[in-house]
């Protein structure tokens, strides 16, 4: 009997041994949901934004009393000095794993990512798939700033760069891994997508009080791609260019292209379906660029007077969708050139197959990007003018012809 108790006692001693000693309670942790870097007088300036519990558990809700996360900001030579000087104002454990996106300010932008890409590399409360995005301005700035309807604006910011690749794919989605093997390669550049803010009354968005208001007259929007030669951003693209890039890099996943004549019709077409292949092709001891796109579309509107299901109506507007999609890739190409920077990544593409030939390209490689010409073969493919055969502007020029003969 004796030795069954000594074995309940060390039962019960193994157990309480064995125990969460060293667990972090939920409410002692703050759960990150954005955060930004800044260069400020030679140090590291970094922003977080940190749910706040009682305001975020109501569902379906868009506003509160309170905010839903609160913002605050930190200094110190590394980035890791400044994650530790945090705990001088904030009673939370910073925890990073549910960070949404990151922003990096201007100055930081010019700095330099490197630093940026090796704390995240080397510690483990952090992912290298956090959404990185580049602010017009501080990034301290825009962290203040709410993004209604949605009461988190982290997730807020990660959600409007994926709806643009689903919907338009003007501008490009960069996870910071991605980054980070874009500029250690050969060809060493990437864009990332700038984020500004616009309007008359901008202050209004760090304030509650906007969720009761129908229509803000401020907004956060995404505009224009950061393009970085290895860590440091070298120059700025516009929305045309990011999408004529976007199609060199076959990344677009569904988008829309407008064409108005010389009769001031309008034709839009909505892009199904994109195939782009880019090759170097080698011509004596330069390359120059072969681009093939094969293209689905559909037309979604249209004021033409034509008969759109005519064949050769249908040509003419296969023809004006491929006119566009070239114009949008010179434009990137054009953009690429100017910068010296190789969006589409061609150095790698010839290391891979003439390996030979990159060794001798290579120390030149920005002066070969800024002279090789390009060839753009693109054919569209007009699956369908949508369920309405004529358009409506036909439809009413039919209708007034026939008004005016009967009287």
């Amino acid at each position: 009997m004796i030795r069954y108790f000594f074995i309940l006692i060390l039962l019960v001693s193994a157990i309480s041994v064995a125990g969460c000693g060293n667990r972090t309670e939920l409410n002692e942790l703050g759960i990150t949901m954005a955060a930004g870097y800044d260069r400020q007088d030679s140090n590291w300036m970094i922003t977080y934004q940190i749910i706040v519990p009682p305001a975020s558990s109501t569902i379906g809700s868009s506003g509160g009393s309170q905010s839903t996360v609160n913002t605050f900001s930190s200094q110190g030579k590394t980035i890791r000095e400044a994650v530790a000087k945090s705990s001088l104002e904030n009673p939370k454990k910073l925890y990073f794993s549910h960070t949404n996106a990151i922003l990096i300010g201007q100055e930081a932008a010019k700095y330099g990512l490197s630093e940026i890409l090796d704390d995240y590399y080397r510690n483990i409360d952090a992912r290298e798939s956090v959404m990185v995005i580049i602010a017009d301005g501080n990034a301290r700035d825009y962290l203040k700033k709410l993004v209604p309807p949605e009461k988190q604006p982290g997730r807020a910011l990660s959600q409007i760069i994926e709806r643009n690749h689903e919907l338009g794919s003007y501008y490009p989605v960069m996870n910071l891994h991605e980054i980070a093997l874009k500029i250690t390669s050969d060809s060493a550049s990437v864009g990332i997508p700038i984020l500004t803010v616009k309007g008359q009354d901008t202050t209004q968005l760090e304030s509650i009080d906007i969720y009761k208001q129908t229509s803000t007259r401020g907004k956060l929007k995404l505009e224009g791609v950061g393009v970085f030669y290895k860590d440091k951003q070298i120059g700025v693209l516009n929305q045309r260019e990011s999408m004529g890039i976007s199609w060199l890099t076959d990344q677009v996943n569904r988008t829309n292209l407008s064409y108005v004549n010389a009769h001031g019709e309008i034709n839009s077409f909505l892009v199904r379906k994109a195939n782009v292949k880019v090759q170097p092709i080698k011509s004596g001891h330069h390359y120059s660029i072969q681009v093939n796109a094969k293209v689905e579309a559909e037309l979604d509107e249209s004021t033409t007077l034509v008969d759109i299901t005519s064949p050769h109506i249908i040509d003419e507007l296969q023809l004006q969708a491929e006119r566009i999609i070239t114009s949008q890739m010179m434009d990137g190409w054009n953009a690429s050139q100017r910068l010296h920077a190789d969006m589409l990544s061609i150095a790698n593409k010839i290391h891979q197959r003439h390996p030979q030939d990159w060794k001798a390209l290579k120390e030149k490689w920005p002066q070969e990007l800024a002279q090789m010409e390009i060839n753009i073969n693109v054919n569209v493919s007009l699956r369908r003018t949508g369920l309405l055969q004529d358009s409506f502007s036909r439809l009413l020029h039919k209708e007034s012809g026939e008004s005016e003969g009967e009287h």
